[in-house]
């Protein structure tokens, strides 16, 4: 590099001179140097922190950041990965318990050098989350740089550091960064945990990242899209125990509880909410709120009093400043318990509520606890995105196992389903388009895609019920009579059959 500037500098001299033939020699190649420092330089460039400076009172999250060229690039989703990545950290660092422990930001942008230290351990999280918006995608990829500036971090810090690496490539520096993981762990041992996410990659990459994660006894694992990269960021989290108790992946638990008969909110539960109220208003994402009661009393009574126990909750997270288009309230009433019935304690912990994040989009549903679909009514104000929530469809006539359908249904008449048959995944996020008329109040289903799917997957029936659970009763396209059975269910629900599991009592079985 050095001789290569030296030549630039000499053939610049050279031309002016040709022109001049006065000008002093040293005075040209100062100038010249000027000009080519400031031809390199980067003003997007953020200055490291320096390792002296580096205290911590407990143990440490370091992410490492790739900000590769690559990273502007679309996932299979068709969203940016740096975008992704960024929108997976603020989520992450937004439920991390910073009790438990201090967060810190590394990240390279700008050629094989370029790694540098950008936040030192905080338990400010915004800091995390301003400095990583700033990061703009460029240069190549120097992981085995980035593992040994980890070391020196180590080092420094003198506590234990678990460490979180997304990339999206493999080592372009000329490094080995295998033998650098290595080095990691025999100089620091249990002192480094490395968990590595392979974001959108190929089959070579992906053995790569792998061999990485092994030289290191560390964890790997293979992000194909954003919603993955969420996904595995979480889980990573929960296996290191560093996130509030308040969570459970996606799921917010209050720990609110109601007496018995009663949806009035206790004031020691307020700060509770106002944990989620802030969560919200950072990342911007939505949530359902969903009530539910014991066993005690009618069935049909217990789903109202747990729909107005929901509903205080969101009457609270919007006087706390939560977008009251992004919230909203779903009672369960007595059929998702997750104590005993039998016992006052498990009754208590049955009448709670529990907050289900929303990410699918952007949610616009200030008309949506107004529907309901035995009335001729529409959704109004639906943006593109619009999430109205996650279904099951039955039919009666066929056993859960013989047949079942997953749906995710959007304000602009599209939707995605998953079909099963004999407990095997026949189809897997499929799109198909419904429709309803509030003229004739008949639902219509769309299987068929543009011709994709047989011209018999066309559903139409009348309704009855609301929207949280209908029947229809009607024809498929081929003439034959239908009967389905549509119920909201939660996104646990939804995730835990998208990822080949069975939704039994409340929880995910493989």
């Amino acid at each position: 590099m050095k001789s290569r500037n030296i030549f630039k500098i000499l053939l610049t001299s050279i031309f002016i001179l040709s022109f001049t033939g006065c000008v002093e020699l040293n005075q040209i190649t100062q100038k010249t140097k000027t000009f080519i420092n400031k031809t390199f330089s980067n003003p997007n460039e953020q200055k490291e922190i320096s390792y002296s400076k580096i205290k911590s009172d407990k143990p440490v999250l370091l992410i490492i950041l790739d900000g590769s060229g690559s990273m502007g690039e679309k996932d299979s989703s068709g969203k940016i990965k740096m975008n992704a990545a960024k929108e997976s950290l603020k989520d992450i660092l937004n439920k991390v318990d910073t009790k438990k422990v201090n967060i810190s930001l590394m990240a390279f942008n700008h050629g094989c050098g370029s790694t540098k230290l950008l936040v030192p351990p905080t338990d400010n999280i915004n800091q995390v989350i301003n400095t990583a918006d700033k990061i703009e995608p460029e240069n190549k990829t120097p992981l085995a740089y980035s593992l040994k500036k980890a070391g020196d971090f180590i080092k420094a810090v003198h506590q234990p550091v678990k460490i979180i690496l997304i990339t999206d490539g493999i080592e372009t520096c000329n490094g080995d960064p295998v033998y650098q993981a290595r080095m990691l762990k025999q100089k620091y041992g249990a002192d480094i945990q490395l968990y590595v996410i392979g974001y959108g990659v190929d089959t070579f990459t992906k053995k790569s990242l792998e061999k990485i994660a092994k030289a290191a006894n560390g964890e790997y694992f293979d992000a194909k899209n954003s919603m993955s990269l969420n996904e595995y960021i979480n889980k990573i989290s929960k296996k290191l125990k560093i996130v509030s108790n308040n969570w459970n992946g996606d799921t917010f638990k209050f720990n609110i509880n109601f007496d018995s008969n009663s949806y009035k909110i206790k004031p020691k539960y307020i700060p509770q909410i106002k944990k989620l109220a802030q969560y919200l208003k950072n990342t911007g994402y939505g949530a359902e709120l969903q009530g539910h009661t014991d066993s005690t009393g009618n069935a049909k009574y217990n789903e109202k009093l747990s729909l107005k126990r929901a509903q205080a909750v969101v009457n609270k997270l919007i006087e706390m400043g939560v977008d009251k288009d992004k919230v909203y309230a779903v009672g369960y009433g007595e059929y998702a318990p997750i104590a005993s019935n039998d016992t006052p304690q498990g009754r208590f912990l049955n009448r709670r509520v529990e907050a289900h994040i929303i990410k699918d989009g952007n949610l616009n549903i200030s008309h949506l606890n107004k529907i309901n679909l035995e009335k001729k009514t529409t959704i109004k104000n639906a943006t593109k995105y619009s999430f109205i929530g996650y279904y099951k469809l039955t039919d009666p006539k066929r056993t859960f196992d013989q047949y079942h359908t997953y749906l995710v249904l959007y304000a602009n008449n599209t939707g995605q389903f998953s079909e099963y048959a004999f407990n095997k995944k026949m189809t897997y996020n499929q799109k198909f388009s419904w429709k309803y008329n509030k003229n004739s109040e008949t639902l219509t289903l769309d299987f068929t895609f543009n011709g994709k799917y047989p011209n018999n997957a066309v559903f139409k029936g009348k309704l009855t019920g609301n929207i949280n659970d209908f029947y229809a009763s009607g024809h498929w396209s081929n003439g034959k009579p239908g009967y389905i059975h549509i119920q909201r269910v939660t996104r646990d629900e939804y995730e835990c059959t998208q990822n080949n599991g069975r939704f039994i009592n409340n929880q995910c079985l493989y």
